[in-house]
């Protein structure tokens, strides 16, 4: 099926049954992959394939990224949000690898249940597999239809349950991982996702409670919190406050659960940093704003003239 047609199905989801996606979150960008290599296919065999004679066929993406560091690096290419990223990453639940492999190239690794294969003097090389991600896509894609069932006051379809607990064998977490009290189970992160698609694949916890602690989890490995940044160059420098990590699955993670809870679009302020409800359009990406309290003293004329003063005396620095 062409990915036209494939949007055409997707849309009446996200479009119709659950209006109010933010339209522009207050969110970081982040770093597009240095080199992204599409492996495979590989043959992965277990006790129970060699029992029953089953083999699954699986593919991977390698990925070199710039390593963490406190400024954005020189020469990285930044990744900022839009509103569609998350209608493109829902497409990829039945995508074959090398669309998988183009969408990744652009946006970067989810970062979860990935292997390390080495650290270079600047960079780092991840491995992660393609059906993780098919399988993170449908997860994503079941938990907004069970939404919209919720919403309407209809019985979730038994089948978007099936998916989510129909995890994949390569989906396994990673690492041992720091005890969280506030976690919805005993483990964090990757090993609490794990065990609920355990217990939604044994057809068990199928109900609200268990769809609010897989969206809560997907906060969760998204590193999905608040984070202050600095934008800006100069005295026109501010810090600013955003909601979602420098990665990809942060911002997939945040439009995820404003779409599953119908949040309506809301802003901060680049002045006061209070929060807004813009009454027109959300701002644009990088783009200051400002609250109505802040427009009524003047605020966006005082800056404006102060920036053109700031130009000005720059100028005269340069002719002399």
């Amino acid at each position: 099926m062409s990915t036209s047609q494939n949007r055409s199905r997707l849309n009446p989801i996200l479009r119709e049954e659950l209006r109010h996606l933010l339209d522009r979150t207050p969110a970081q960008t982040w770093h597009k992959p240095e080199r992204v290599t599409l492996i495979g296919p590989r043959r992965l065999v277990t006790l129970s394939d060699l029992t029953y004679g089953h083999y699954v066929d699986l593919q991977e993406l390698e990925f070199e990224l710039h390593r963490p560091r406190d400024e954005f690096p020189p020469h990285a290419t930044p990744v900022r949000p839009r509103r569609d990223i998350l209608e493109q990453f829902l497409l990829l639940s039945d995508a074959p690898a090398p669309q998988i492999h183009e969408f990744a190239s652009r946006f970067g690794p989810l970062l979860i249940f990935c292997k390390t294969k080495e650290w270079k003097s600047d960079r780092l090389v991840l491995i992660e597999e393609c059906e993780v991600w098919r399988y993170v896509a449908a997860c994503m894609k079941s938990l907004l239809h069970i939404t919209a069932c919720y919403h309407s006051g209809r019985r979730p379809d038994p089948a978007d349950w099936h998916r989510i607990g129909a995890c994949p064998p390569s989906l396994k977490p990673t690492g041992r991982e720091v005890y969280d009290p506030l976690s919805p189970v005993s483990w964090g992160g990757e090993h609490a996702f794990h065990a609920m698609t355990y217990f939604v694949g044994k057809g068990s916890d199928r109900d609200r409670k268990m769809w609010t602690r897989l969206l809560n989890s997907f906060l969760e490995l998204g590193r999905v919190r608040p984070w202050v940044v600095w934008e800006g160059s100069g005295s026109s420098a501010r810090p600013k406050l955003v909601f979602s990590g420098p990665n990809l699955l942060s911002y997939l993670s945040l439009q995820l659960c404003l779409m599953a809870s119908k949040q309506d679009a809301f802003a901060l302020c680049s002045y006061c940093n209070r929060e807004y409800t813009p009454t027109r359009r959300a701002p644009k990406h990088g783009q200051r704003n400002f609250c109505p309290d802040c427009r009524d003293y003047g605020v966006p004329v005082k800056l404006a003239q102060r920036h053109r003063r700031e130009r000005l005396r720059a100028v005269q620095r340069k002719a002399n």
